[in-house]
């Protein structure tokens, strides 16, 4: 009965048309949210930025007016120019006009600034260039205008008085050239009111001083003694080139260094050879000299040269080996028919061995640099080959001395850093071995003051270590009040240890500590007694106190005081005819 009540399960199918339905409405749900969430990216973002390196006239209005603030910000003259052209001519009706007018006063303001400080530098075309940029018809336009005509004015202006200038210096008219530089003072530029000016008053006192150079040169050329002319050459050579001096003495140098050269050829000839090339040395060259003049002047200034490069100093210089081969070059051209090439130049040939020796030292100075073991070993055997008698033997021998210390450096190093690793733990124990390891650096040695300077360092670290615990205890009684055993315990340090001063201090400290304790009670009493009207009861008691205690100082200036009190009283007994004490011990009070 029951399996007729049943019925059969239903088994429907989705049919592919409600598929197609169903897939299509999900589609177009994805489809708009995603178009939907796109939208409102796109309606809230940041509209980038206008590249305004870029920017042009066809852009917007708002991208315009923002680049030309960005422009403006940069201070740059020619993103200032930019700024300015970018808001020019904007008509009024604009709704951002006011803005646009802000940026561009901003900007012209700028450029002004900009080039009016150009023009105070002496760069008056760049500073009218600048601020001709300021656009017609524009707020500053007129401003620009009238300062590129106040700037022109003063350059007029200066630059006459420049022209005026020049003649009179060159006339050494100084009350002129005076009155003229004082012109520059009327002009407004700070570039006419400094800079031209400190020139031309430094162009002045050049002047001035070469022609007074010039003025001594000639008197001593006047005199007629070569001694004085030799001398006056060297003067007037000395005359400041940027003078306008220099072309009037360059011509008396020339005349005074014929004379010159022709005695010193006499006193080649007759054999002052020393004297001729003393005078030939201050004869400047010149192609207009005859050939023996020429060849005695090469000789002199050869000479001059390898004098110059004498050893001096501890490392070899360049300029020395120039200066030598140089010398010998210029003995070595003579001519063989000079009259100076067949002298006795001994000289030359020691100018070339040294020339050899200093080749030697510059090169093995150089590998020494390197500063490793075997270019020290090199170099000292290359410096140690320059002879005894050679001139550049000390400076060799002072070579390898620094060369030798630098090898002691290397090998010694690591027994000092062995020394302070051992050293760190900071025990009695490490400390010790640290100081052995470090003694191991003989006396003499490069390295041997650094080595017992930390060796005095750690045995420093011992004695703190040894007599810490004393000082210590020393402290922990005198927190007691035991200060006589505080003061007993600190003393055991010894004179010379480390912590002897430091206990030193504290035994004063506690020492006065115990003195006041003393005499405080003597003192206050005599306050008391002085209070009183006691004031000699109160002297004598108050002079207990004996030097070198600590309230001494404070006793003797109370003392001073009641005796100048008693001092008055007396006085005043004194002059109402009453009697007056005896003596500082009487016992009679002043107030009776």
């Amino acid at each position: 009965m029951n399996s007729r009540r049943q019925r059969p399960k239903s088994s429907r199918q989705v049919k592919p048309w409600e598929w197609f339905w169903l897939t299509l409405w999900v589609l177009l749900l994805t489809g708009s949210g995603i178009f939907c969430g796109w939208a409102l990216m796109w309606l809230t973002r940041i509209p980038p930025l206008p590249d305004c390196d870029q920017v042009t006239p066809f852009h917007s209005e708002s991208d315009l007016l923002y680049c030309a603030k960005a422009q403006a910000r940069t201070g740059e003259p020619n993103s200032l120019v930019q700024s300015v052209l970018l808001t020019a001519n904007w008509p009024k009706t604009h709704s951002q006009y006011d803005e646009s007018q802000e940026v561009l006063k901003d900007a012209s303001e700028q450029i002004l600034v900009l080039a009016n400080r150009w023009a105070q530098a002496g760069k008056l075309d760049d500073a009218i260039d600048l601020a001709e940029k300021i656009p017609l018809n524009t707020p500053l336009r007129k401003s620009a205008q009238a300062v590129i005509f106040e700037w022109r004015q003063d350059w007029e202006q200066g630059r006459a008085i420049e022209a005026k200038l020049r003649p009179a210096l060159a006339a050494s008219d100084w009350t002129l050239a005076k009155t003229h530089l004082q012109e520059f003072k009327a002009l407004k530029s700070d570039y006419w009111l400094t800079t031209r000016y400190v020139f031309w008053q430094q162009q002045f006192l050049v002047e001035q001083q070469a022609w007074n150079q010039l003025l001594q040169a000639r008197d001593l050329a006047g005199t007629n003694k070569i001694e004085n002319l030799r001398q006056a050459v060297v003067l007037a050579r000395d005359i400041d080139l940027r003078s306008q001096v220099w072309q009037a003495a360059e011509q008396d140098i020339d005349a005074w260094s014929k004379t010159v050269l022709d005695v010193a050829l006499q006193r080649w000839q007759v054999g002052d050879r020393t004297g001729a090339l003393e005078l030939a040395s201050v004869v400047p060259p010149s192609p207009h000299l005859l050939p023996a003049a020429q060849e005695l002047l090469a000789l002199s200034h050869a000479q001059t040269l390898a004098t110059q490069a004498d050893p001096s100093g501890v490392a070899p210089r360049y300029s020395h080996m120039f200066g030598l081969m140089a010398a010998v070059s210029a003995v070595n051209q003579l001519p063989a028919n000079s009259p100076y090439a067949a002298a006795d130049l001994s000289s030359v040939d020691q100018w070339s061995e040294q020339l050899t020796d200093l080749r030697r030292l510059t090169f093995s100075d150089r590998v020494a640099r390197l500063g490793q073991r075997l270019t020290y070993d090199w170099a000292i055997h290359q410096a140690q080959m320059v002879e005894v008698d050679r001139p550049r033997r000390i400076q060799g021998q002072t070579m390898v001395a620094q060369w030798q210390a630098n090898l002691q450096r290397i090998a010694d190093r690591p027994i000092l850093l062995e020394a302070r690793s051992l050293a760190k733990p900071g025990t009695i124990a490490a400390l010790e071995t640290a100081i052995a390891k470090a003694s191991e650096i003989e006396l003499g040695r490069a390295l041997r003051v650094e080595a017992q300077t930390l060796v005095a360092g750690w045995q420093q670290e011992i004695q703190v270590i040894e007599d810490r615990p004393i000082l210590d205890a020393a402290v922990a009684l005198a927190e007691q009040d035991k200060l006589q055993e505080a003061i007993a315990e600190a003393n055991k340090i010894e004179s010379g240890r480390a912590l002897h001063s430091r206990a030193q201090g504290l035994v004063q400290e506690w020492t006065a500590t115990i003195q006041i304790a003393e005499d405080k009670p003597i003192l206050d009493e005599a306050k008391d007694l002085a209070y009183s009207g006691s004031l000699t009861a109160a002297i004598n008691l108050a002079g207990q106190i004996g030097p070198g205690r600590a309230l001494y100082d404070e006793a003797r200036n109370a003392i001073a005081l009641w005796k100048a009190e008693r001092a008055y009283i007396w006085s005043i007994w004194e002059a109402e005819g009453r009697p007056v004490p005896g003596g500082d011990s009487s016992s009679t009070t002043e107030s009776e």
